[in-house]
């Protein structure tokens, strides 16, 4: 799975999030193709797909049984679905692209002509600007994921609740619109509605996502409760099985770090203060950091140990029902 992590981050230039297919998708898959492949998804520039991860490279189907296969997984879970292999003979290959098979071998291949994507061995990638959620909008599609539906708000209304300006509050809709994470419909007071249930925004927003992280600064002291609230690695042992570290972590808005009566250093301290580009104290949890900025914040961590809590709590992720 880290191979096609890194295949898939570095082709395409984008963070992919890869996760066990969503069990109500996975209950309409007969057993003959559960039992062949590891299931799992993804969001590719916004387009949530599945991944047939072959299990066995012995007993991989013809490329006439794959493309049947292929349809028939589609029509059941309603969304593109992409075969991952180890190898495959060239002479296959060229069958399965004759054929409009979607296939990704990862350090050599991706072919996905249902997101009309052939990027071949050695491909040349022309840089593009990375079009990213500005601060608010990604509080405010945090806010929805995790504390209570904004559908239905008016810009007015989600600025107050969220204690934004109506001017900045307008900017995040509109970013959220171009981005197609919301539609803003209605006359002059549009109210917002998202784009899909929760999972499958959250899995759509995963390129447009930023680490909450602006810059850090060091201290010797230890910060009341209240003041800020507790991140990083601290907050991944709240929420999982890692154990906690004597280090501790700080998480407070940029608006709010020169409040802070406590001496501060750019290089060197036994703590650490994280200063975000948006407010943590708007999606805490009893004095920690929310579960999905905390992923946000570690998710290129090279800690196997945090990578695999990482995972376990995204997948035991509560999604809130609409």
């Amino acid at each position: 799975m880290n191979e096609l992590n890194k295949y898939l981050n570095g082709i395409l230039g984008i963070e992919i999030t890869i996760i066990p297919l969503e069990k109500q998708l996975l209950q309409q898959l007969p057993l003959y193709i559960t039992a062949a492949y590891k299931m799992q998804e993804a969001a590719i520039y916004g387009h949530r797909v599945c991944l047939l991860i072959v299990k066995n490279e012995e007993n991989v189907q013809t490329p006439d049984n794959l493309f049947k296969q292929m349809l028939f997984a589609k029509q059941k879970i309603e969304i593109p679905v992409i075969y991952v292999f180890d190898k495959v003979i060239s002479y296959n290959i060229k069958r399965m692209i004759q054929k409009g098979i979607n296939f990704i071998i990862p350090n050599k291949q991706l072919f996905i002509p249902a997101l009309m994507m052939d990027l071949r061995k050695m491909p040349v990638i022309i840089p593009q600007k990375t079009e990213l959620l500005t601060p608010i909008a990604q509080l405010v599609l945090l806010y929805h994921l995790q504390k209570e539906t904004l559908n239905g708000f008016t810009t007015q209304q989600l600025a107050d609740k969220l204690n934004q300006t109506y001017r900045t509050m307008s900017r995040a809709l509109k970013n959220l619109e171009e981005l197609n994470l919301c539609n803003l419909i209605g006359g002059k007071k549009k109210q917002i509605r998202f784009t899909a249930n929760r999972k499958e925004l959250w899995l759509k927003a995963q390129s447009f996502l930023q680490n909450p992280v602006e810059r850090i600064a060091f201290t010797d002291e230890l910060l009341k409760e209240g003041k800020a609230y507790v991140s990083n690695i601290n907050a991944l042992a709240h929420y999982s099985m890692l154990n906690d570290e004597t280090r501790r972590y700080y998480a407070i808005y940029r608006n709010e770090i020169k409040n802070l009566s406590i001496e501060t250093t750019k290089y060197a301290g036994d703590n650490v203060i994280e200063i975000w580009r948006y407010n943590p104290k708007q999606l805490s949890n009893n004095g920690f950091i929310d579960i999905l900025s905390l992923y946000l914040l570690l998710k290129n961590d090279s800690d196997v140990r945090v990578q695999n809590e990482l995972e376990q709590i995204i997948n035991e992720m509560q999604w809130l029902e609409d």
